[in-house]
């Protein structure tokens, strides 16, 4: 019994010394693999290029229009026709809605017969005084009768007028506050005409820009209604005082918008492009790597070949000082020369010195 027992722990022990010999060689096997493996990263790269930079003010702002109004009635009556269509275009002129002047015309016939009888006594009161046969006083009289009725048919061609509302100048109409029949007291609010082939953009720039900013300075406007769709116009005028709470100074500038798609009272990005061009380097921004130790870059560059005799493409890690950052580029000021290649994508794997493999047909993490 005791034989037994003695051979088959002999047997186990055989068996797991097996077991456990063959995983070690297997992992020392790896472990050698490891050492000899060479570390290589799959990234994209770039070139550092040499741009042309306009310096700018950047600032936030609000479109208004070069000529808007709320058209509204002067005078009170009854609504007897809407000419107009909400949101459509008119025309300087253009009648817009009639206000109920059956009284004003009525007036006007008996108006235009007193200014008539007015004029033939004055005339009769010329040839008279001529000849001596009334006084001066009486030709003022006929003067000033024929002057007063003038005036009354002028008061009431005047009324009739003003109860005709007829767009002050070309543009867009909106929504119509006024239905056929309606009441109107003085003052009401028709509809809002505005002219939208440009528009102002008012906005505040602090006021040590000033030094830089004059009339005429190239503007341009973003809205996040049109993403990426850039509106351009001009600086036209600088407000004569800055504000003492903020110290800024407000700007305006007329935006062109020939396809009239920018509205008054939009949110607006505006650029304002003052000072001299400048010459700077420039990479994609997902190239710099931002810490608390400074900014850097990893530059890729050959290192030789391998055993295979192929190239071997290695990245070395530069400190760099950065500048301002625009349309997903940001200017380097020391630390590259156009040309550099830089890693754009994948750098977060990479270590000074390490042996890396190009792919920019793919899009890395």
């Amino acid at each position: 019994m005791a034989k037994r027992i003695v051979i088959t722990l002999a047997i186990m022990v055989g068996i797991m010394v097996g077991i456990y010999g063959a995983w070690g060689v297997k992992l020392y096997a790896a472990i050698q693999g490891f050492k000899h493996m060479k570390q290589q990263v799959v990234v994209s790269d770039a070139p550092a290029q040499q741009q042309i930079w306009k310096p700018y003010f950047t600032s936030i702002g609000n479109l208004t229009p070069v000529q808007g109004v709320e058209v509204s009635n002067q005078l009170a009556g009854n609504v007897t026709g809407i000419y107009f269509q909400s949101g459509t275009g008119v025309k300087k002129g253009q009648l817009l809605v009639q206000l109920d002047d059956s009284s004003q015309r009525a007036q006007l016939i008996g108006l235009k017969a007193q200014v008539q009888l007015a004029e033939v006594n004055y005339q009769r009161a010329q040839e008279l005084i001529k000849q001596h046969l009334i006084a001066k006083s009486d030709l003022d009289t006929a003067e000033n009768n024929l002057k007063q009725a003038q005036s009354n048919l002028q008061n009431d061609l005047s009324a009739i007028d003003k109860l005709a509302m007829r767009a002050p100048f070309s543009g867009q109409i909106g929504i119509r506050n006024v239905n056929l029949g309606q009441y109107l007291a003085v003052g009401t609010s028709i509809a809002s005409l505005q002219s939208l082939g440009t528009l102002y953009v008012q906005f505040g720039l602090p006021e040590q820009d000033l030094a830089t900013l004059a009339r005429g300075q190239h503007v341009e406007v973003t809205v996040d209604t049109y993403p990426g769709k850039v509106f351009s116009g001009e600086l036209t005028a600088i407000n004569s005082a800055v504000d003492p709470n903020t110290h800024n100074v407000t700007l305006q500038a007329t935006i062109h918008n020939p396809e009239h798609l920018l509205r008054a009272g939009m949110f607006a990005n505006v650029r304002v492009y003052a000072g001299k061009s400048q010459t700077v380097v420039t990479v994609p921004t997902s190239a710099v790597d931002y810490s608390l130790y400074g900014s850097s870059v990893f530059i890729v560059s050959q290192g030789g070949k391998d055993a295979a005799g192929k190239p071997v493409t290695k990245v070395t890690q530069q400190f760099v000082t950065t500048g301002e950052e625009r349309d997903g580029r940001v200017a380097i000021t020391q630390g590259l020369k156009p040309g550099d290649v830089v890693v754009t994508a994948g750098q977060q794997k990479l270590q000074n010195g390490m042996q890396v493999e190009i792919n920019n047909s793919v899009k890395l993490d």
